[in-house]
């Protein structure tokens, strides 16, 4: 058995630094990479590419990162496991595979698509087996949007990813599995961690948690001490030292700006978890407060003690539903007295949208600068000289939120000193809601698909 295990964290999110998993592959010595692609408004996203292509619907970086260190991989033996694929990751492991073979290497990759996560065509099927399908954070029906669903998919674990493991893969191309499974998955694979070892599968979802950002955790997005984060411009990714006992030690890609410090760890951490005693993934159920932290060394921290319990019966499941659209538009006032204007700006817009008799649900004013964000009652100290006045609103109809466009573009008669609309005249675009639910882990059946030349099994 493998003494330890090395795990690159190559991608925190789609659009994340493309050239960092070509970094971590050529010079972090690391036996796996792992690339975390997804999040609920991706899906959404994803699901609208796939209605107007079917051979769309997946994260499209995944092809310019593969075409820089898809070779150097190989070479070095480096197993990659991503979840790129989103609502189509058998399209996207062909797209792989034609990339492979575009490369020479089509003979020494063999590509798994992991799916089974998408549930869109089985919402009557699930119901009827009784998956209510409520808003976890609500409580309200799922019968309020049955009939304007854009997507559902649930978080599916480790399982399927170890069995395309198992099955020789060395691309794993996955849908929906949970950001920290995908290295939990790894984990499994090398060390024979069984299905049931909670405490050892609490400590894969540590490891998996810790590197699911990308560069959050070497400094990226450090909290507590920004100010002192050495070359933030090369930023190195997370890399995790995990052996059989569930002992990690995590660091970055050597040679590279960042920090890796108890505090960058313990925010990363405590990112996104909920209740400590209990991080609820579909391979186990965490408890976070019986870890142990310290460093080890400059870039260099240790995290072990993990401890788990059984896995929740239920998967969550993430879905959007159509709701409505939106637009919004910005004008940068620059002249004294900035603020006084953008205020009889807004005013003036305000009785010309109002004559119109628009049915629009929601409005929304914002005098940025002057602490909208954070609504302060008034102007810091000081007369502002630049200030952005930005409208945005929200209606079922669509016509009426472009006939505000059309009516916000204009040139109004209003106080002077003001730029052109930024960046250009408002866009309506439809809305997606998302709506959290929970299924029965039993109605779930991933799936495993070989995609090889000539054909897949």
């Amino acid at each position: 058995m493998t003494a330890t295990v090395r795990i690159g964290g190559g991608l925190g999110y789609w659009g994340d630094d493309i050239t960092a998993p070509g970094r971590l592959v050529r010079g972090g010595r690391i036996d796996y990479l792992v690339m975390d692609f997804l999040a609920e408004v991706t899906m959404s996203v994803l699901r609208k590419q796939l209605k107007r292509d079917p051979s769309a619907g997946y994260a499209s970086d995944i092809v310019p990162i593969l075409r820089d260190c898809l070779g150097d991989a190989v070479e070095r033996g480096i197993t990659i496991i991503c979840n790129a694929g989103g609502m189509n990751p058998s399209g996207c492991a062909r797209r792989v595979l034609e990339l492979a073979e575009e490369l020479g290497l089509g003979d020494r990759v063999r590509i798994a698509a992991v799916a089974g996560d998408d549930l869109i065509s089985r919402i009557d099927e699930l119901r009827a087996q009784g998956a209510d399908l409520r808003n976890i954070e609500t409580g309200e029906p799922f019968s309020l949007i049955a009939d304007r669903l854009a997507s559902a998919n649930a978080y599916i674990g480790a399982e399927p990813v170890v069995e395309a493991l198992r099955r020789g893969a060395n691309v794993v191309i996955c849908g929906r599995v949970a950001d920290p499974s995908l290295t939990l998955a790894a984990l499994r694979h090398s060390f024979g961690w069984k299905a049931d070892q909670w405490d050892l599968l609490a400590a894969g979802i540590v490891a998996g948690h810790l590197i699911e950002c990308g560069a959050h955790v070497t400094g990226g997005n450090h909290q507590a001490g920004w100010e002192d984060v050495p070359a933030m411009e090369d930023v190195g990714s997370p890399i995790v030292e995990v052996d059989s006992h569930g002992r990690i030690e995590l660091g970055k890609t050597p040679g590279s700006g960042g920090v890796v410090d108890v505090t960058t760890t313990i925010e990363q951490l405590l990112y996104e978890i909920g209740d400590p005693r209990a991080y609820l993934t579909p391979d186990v159920s965490a408890d976070w407060t019986t870890l142990r932290v310290r460093q080890l060394d400059r870039d260099l921290v240790e995290i072990d003690g993990a401890t788990g319990r059984a896995a929740p019966t239920t998967l969550k499941v993430s879905a959007s539903y159509e709701d409505g659209y939106s637009t919004s538009a910005l004008w940068l006032y620059s002249a004294p007295g900035a603020v006084a204007r953008a205020e009889r700006a807004r005013e003036v817009l305000e009785r010309r949208l109002a004559r119109l008799k628009l049915d629009i649900e929601e409005v929304r004013w914002d005098l940025i600068g002057t602490g909208a964000v954070h609504e302060r009652r008034s102007p810091p100290a000081g007369e502002l000289i630049e200030v952005v006045l930005r409208f945005a609103a929200r209606s079922h109809h669509r016509a009426d939120l472009q006939r505000a466009v059309v009516e916000l573009s204009t040139v109004f008669h209003g106080p002077p000193g003001k730029t052109t609309l930024l960046p250009g005249r408002g866009r309506v675009s439809g809305v997606l809601s998302y709506w959290p639910a929970l299924v029965p882990a039993e109605f779930i059946e991933p799936t495993v698909e070989l995609i090889e030349a000539g054909g897949s099994r």
